[in-house]
């Protein structure tokens, strides 16, 4: 009887007490009407219903209106987030934003920034054709107490100049915020494949998850689909960058809704961190 007991005690403490953490990054695509069956009205709860299924820890999304953010916070229990709108620093425009399990992660700080020359107010930068925002929180796990920070963003679609700039800017963002080189996640739509420029920038000085991963990545290699379910998608532009922890495993999330079309235009990027 004690062996037995001390098996499912150690059994218990290796399960209850995981330092293991799940985190995604997850483009919803913005609400169009034109999308029609695959606009957001029609494929709302199908998100809500992936992201419960897979519970990550915390998610990064991009292309999130505020009616869609509303329905997110609405529909996803025990999620908080952190974020805000790109086109004024509160409620308009897309949000690069975090959310997160609340029983799990305590946000210790938290802020955004926008990928441009001044980049402490809403503007656009270089040759951009968007504002564009980086989302950032330092969370504390409430499991194993330790902390770290999380960065999520959405690069620019068109400028070339606003993304090498883009991806120098992080860099530097990541030195003044994480002074005391904590463990980092850094997820997001780069609108880049990963021979580009400045991905090679980012790749340099973190690690890229799809390719560190200790068991071999699972799932299509594209990411971007276009609601295109004919055809595999051969291009990988959502990615999660690590820096500090252990990368256990990596996934693109290729799951289709009950009428076969996908939940977004883009995969969801999953991946579980070892701290």
């Amino acid at each position: 009887m004690i062996f037995r007991f001390s098996i499912v005690f150690v059994l218990f403490f290796v399960i209850g007490f995981s330092q293991n953490l799940k985190v995604m990054s997850f483009n919803i695509r913005l609400q169009v009407e034109s999308d029609k069956e695959n606009a957001w009205t029609e494929r709302k709860q199908d998100v809500q219903d992936l992201l419960m299924y897979y519970h990550p820890d915390y998610f990064g999304v991009q292309e999130a209106l505020p009616e869609q953010m509303k329905d997110l916070k609405k529909g996803l229990q025990n999620y908080n987030y952190v974020g805000v709108g790109r086109d004024d620093g509160k409620e308009e425009g897309e949000f690069s934003a975090i959310f997160y399990d609340n029983e799990r992660l305590q946000v210790v700080k938290s802020g955004t920034f926008w990928l441009s020359e001044t980049p402490d107010k809403p503007s656009r930068g270089w040759d951009a054709a968007c504002n564009r925002v980086c989302t950032y929180a330092v969370f504390k796990d409430r499991k194993s107490k330790k902390e770290f920070l999380a960065m999520n963003l959405h690069f620019d679609h068109v400028g070339n100049v606003a993304r090498v700039e883009s991806a120098e800017l992080i860099l530097k963002k990541i030195k003044e915020l994480n002074p005391g080189n904590l463990p980092l996640t850094l997820s997001g739509d780069f609108n880049l494949t990963d021979n580009s420029e400045p991905i090679k920038i980012i790749s340099q000085n973190l690690k890229d998850s799809f390719y560190n991963s200790e068991t071999q990545h699972y799932g299509p290699k594209g990411t971007f689909t276009g609601f295109n379910v004919n055809e595999i998608p051969k291009d990988r532009i959502d990615y999660i960058f690590v820096k500090g922890m252990k990368i256990k495993s990596h996934r693109h999330i290729n799951d289709r809704r009950e009428n076969l079309l996908y939940p977004s235009d883009h995969f969801p990027v999953i991946a579980e961190l070892s701290l």
